[in-house]
């Protein structure tokens, strides 16, 4: 029996500013934003805006109330280190920068550029969320 990956959900400080950052980057991306789910699960004291895309199902959740203060970084134990979008062309993520440096977001080195201490020919863009997570697009043959 084979398993797939299926969907991620990530706690953010404000759901609001989080997900106008996803409803950017999801477009930009090509998904269809029109088919996110978004409410509240008060069983769980949570907000969540969940996109539904055919590969992987992303959400953003609201942290609990006790803990919203908290700050890790990205290397703490339990936190996410990054999220990376394949693209299938370093033109894509060419094109994937250009629309991105159209907006209000934190990219990481300034440009789209090759990372050969990561891979021969590792072509990506790094940049954050509006909580620091930090999220990339590359192309790599083989990815």
């Amino acid at each position: 029996m084979k398993y797939r990956f299926h969907h991620l959900h990530i706690t953010v400080e404000d759901v609001s500013v989080s997900e106008k950052f996803y409803d950017q980057l999801f477009t930009i991306l090509g998904w269809d934003i029109t088919s996110k789910y978004k409410g509240d699960l008060p069983h769980m004291d949570m907000s969540v805006v969940e996109y539904m895309h055919e590969d992987l199902d992303f959400a953003i959740c609201s942290p609990k109330k006790e803990l919203r203060d908290i700050t890790i970084d990205a290397r703490t134990p339990k936190a996410i280190q990054h999220l990376a979008f394949a693209a299938e062309s370093k033109q894509a993520v060419n094109d994937f920068y250009k629309a991105l440096s159209q907006l209000d977001v934190n990219i990481l080195h300034d440009e789209a550029r090759y990372y050969d201490k990561i891979a021969p020919n590792y072509y990506a863009v790094f940049f954050e969320d509006p909580n620091g997570v930090r999220l990339e697009v590359f192309h790599h043959k083989g990815a």
